[in-house]
Parts: structure tokens; sequence; C-alpha cells
């Protein structure tokens, strides 16, 4: 399990957002679910900011609702650079969402906890920082994809699953 201070370690204090304790008081589900200290990065490249732009702002509370079911309180905790795309935390079930605002709106379970995100983001971002090009990245992301699953099935339970597409990218079968 990922400790606060190897996250302070990787990305420093500057590089670490706190969800603020308003929106913390309100949650429905097992605080232990949060990351530690509840930090998120400020950002992972390629794959997650914390600066967001556009329909939202970080930390927002969207009351969302997808298909028939009930609306559902998501806080916005970052966005895919470059996309209308954005993480967010599910208020009711601790699970972290990807919220689609492309042609066809969709939301798409991320990883089953912030605690597993965060230790998601961690550890790819300690992946991009050693990684020395597609010729020798192959081997190294199907490990680390075997790990994280371990860590996380519910992130690679549907084939076509935000991680999945990014292992297969890593993996240069996409």
């Amino acid at each position: 399990m990922l400790s606060y201070q190897e996250m302070l370690t990787l990305w420093g204090e500057n590089g670490l957002l706190y969800l603020p304790q308003d929106r913390v008081e309100h949650l429905q589900f097992d605080l232990r679910a949060l990351s530690p200290e509840a930090a998120i990065p400020a950002e992972v490249a390629p794959v997650f900011t914390a600066y967001v732009e556009g329909d939202f702002e970080l930390f927002n509370v969207l009351d969302i609702q997808a298909g028939s079911e009930p609306a559902r309180a998501l806080i916005v905790i970052g966005a895919v650079p470059d996309e209308k795309m954005y993480y967010c935390l599910d208020g009711d079930n601790g699970k972290v969402v990807l919220l689609d605002l492309g042609p066809t709106v969709g939301l798409e379970t991320v990883n089953s906890s912030l605690a597993a995100f965060v230790e998601f983001l961690y550890r790819l971002d300690l992946f991009i920082r050693a990684d020395q090009g597609k010729a020798t990245r192959t081997i190294p992301a199907a490990q680390l994809r075997a790990e994280l699953t371990t860590l996380d099935l519910e992130a690679f339970t549907d084939p076509e699953s935000w991680w999945n597409v990014a292992f297969a990218q890593l993996e240069g079968r996409a």
C-alpha cells in the first residue's frame, strides 16, 4: 500500500493536492478507501492532470444520472489532458469513475477506490520516469499490469476499460 511519504518523495509537497475537508465530511463510504491524506498528484502525464479546464473546476460536486440509475454525487478530481474526460470520485461508493463528455456522454469505473487510483498513478509515474523507449517497454509494462491487477482487479475486468486500453498502448498492442 502506498504511503504518504512515498507520495511526497515522488511528487513533492507542491505536486500534491488535497481533497477539501468539506467534501470529505459528506462522503458515504469507508474513508479508508481514500488515498493517504486524501491527496492526489497534480499531474501524471499523459493520463492525468488536476489542472481541470473547461466545463468543471477541480473538486466541483456534480449530480450525474447515467441511464436509469439514480443520480450520483461525483467530485471532480482531475481530467485526461486535452480531452473532455473527467476523473471523479463517487461520493456514494468511493469508486473513481471517468465522465466522458464526448459525442456520447459516458460514465466508466476506473478504479475501485481513490487509494487504488492514486497508487496506479504513482506506479505509472515511476514506470514512465524509468522508461527507455518502445524497444524495451513491453515486458516491464506487462509486469506493471500484472502488479496493478492484483491491487485492483476491478480496473481490468472490462477488456475495454480505461486501464486495459492504456496498457494495450504501453505494451504495443494498440
